[in-house]
């Protein structure tokens, strides 16, 4: 046989391999062209749409959108086709039987060495259990904000739950794009290349991880929908373990950024809400990175202390730090430092509110050009 009819059959095999991944994937996953000319979906696509090949090449997700989704679906696809800036917009998609489901959809663009877009790669993610839980916490709030106002017997743990309520709506789906942009990221390791897949069992390891830390996230918005209007006693948290579960999340943008985390923990567990303690370590450990100067990787350190005030959290960076000017603005809602960054601007304000709804509060110190330390004092 000669070389080359190996390498044909070679690369054969790594087609089909990567093709029976992606049809594995519990998320729909397309392609287009770098003109938005849509040329491949997997096996999800044509389950949930009831489509076929010749049906939907080039117009794709057009033809089952929800009419009252399709302008500003368009106008955000149009923006990412001629910008090249990542694609993502939640929207409603017609299922074969005529229903309609909430999916997240992101794409990224595969640029070749002068930066030209070759291609479009996405997913497509169901929400739909999500946003029913999202609008069914809504109501809940609003049933509360009603009986209080009806038996005018306002408390603060009532206000507590109101809060707890609010902070949960903002924070749901920033806490579900870490483990959907992880899978996403790995999903792109699997792309065909001249050298095959590389650490095949490794990726599957990881993608497997990542989906659990997303079932994960599920049952953390069940139990807190369910647990919401009574008094409990919160749960012993174990911070070594917590901060290498982020680090998990994180191991594209870690990789990616070249970073490094180190712990320092005088304090090893708290008695705290894991999820709250997660949403602030993760939001903190993210931005440290993204935020990093352009002359040195970025290295994060997780420290933790007792004092007579309560338990010191503390997350420092070696970014490229803040103006004193901006500190004062840095938890306002959609709040953004630089806006090359990606990112809502929710997190920073996400985390102000977890912290000061359990009678915390939280000190910035920074140092432009050398990094910034956030220090959380938690009442524990």
């Amino acid at each position: 046989m000669s070389q080359s009819k190996k390498k044909d059959i070679s690369l054969d095999q790594i087609v089909k391999e990567f093709r029976f991944v992606i049809d594995l994937m519990p998320q729909m996953v397309w392609a287009t062209r770098g003109d938005g000319y849509h040329d491949f979906f997997n096996e999800r696509w044509y389950e949930f749409t009831g489509l076929s090949f010749e049906e939907t090449k080039n117009q794709g997700w057009s033809l089952v959108l929800h009419p009252d989704d399709y302008d500003r679906t368009w106008e955000v696809w149009q923006n990412s086709l001629d910008t090249g800036v990542t694609y993502e917009i939640e929207y409603r998609m017609r299922k074969f039987d005529g229903s309609y489901n909430w999916f997240l959809a992101r794409a990224q663009p595969l640029r070749d060495e002068r930066g030209n877009i070759l291609k479009w790669f996405g997913t497509c993610t169901d929400i739909q259990e999500q946003r029913k839980l999202l609008e069914e916490l809504q109501q809940t709030k609003a049933e509360l904000y009603n009986a209080n106002n009806e038996l005018k017997n306002s408390n603060d743990e009532l206000k507590r739950i109101n809060l707890e309520l609010d902070n949960f709506v903002y924070s749901a789906s920033h806490d579900l794009k870490a483990p959907l942009n992880n899978l996403e990221g790995l999903i792109s390791l699997l792309e065909p290349s001249k050298e095959g897949i590389a650490n095949q069992s490794e990726i599957f390891e990881m993608m497997s991880a990542s989906v659990k830390r997303y079932k994960q996230v599920i049952d953390d918005m069940t139990l807190i929908a369910q647990t919401a209007k009574f008094q409990y006693t919160a749960p012993q948290v174990y911070l070594a373990p917590l901060i290498e579960e982020i680090k998990s999340d994180l191991s594209n943008l870690i990789s990616s950024n070249h970073a490094s985390i180190f712990q320092e923990l005088k304090v090893e567990y708290l008695h705290y809400s894991k999820k709250d303690i997660r949403s602030i370590l993760f939001n903190l450990i993210s931005n440290g990175i993204k935020y990093r100067h352009s002359d040195r990787p970025p290295v994060i350190t997780v420290r933790t202390d007792s004092t007579p005030e309560g338990i010191h959290l503390e997350v420092e960076d070696n970014g490229c730090g803040i103006k004193n000017e901006l500190i004062p603005s840095l938890f306002n809602k959609y709040f953004r430092i630089k806006s090359s960054v990606g990112g809502s601007g929710l997190g920073l304000f996400i985390v102000k509110r977890l912290v000061e709804n359990r009678d915390g509060r939280i000190v910035v110190t920074s140092e432009e050009g050398r990094g910034s330390k956030f220090t959380v004092i938690l009442k524990v």
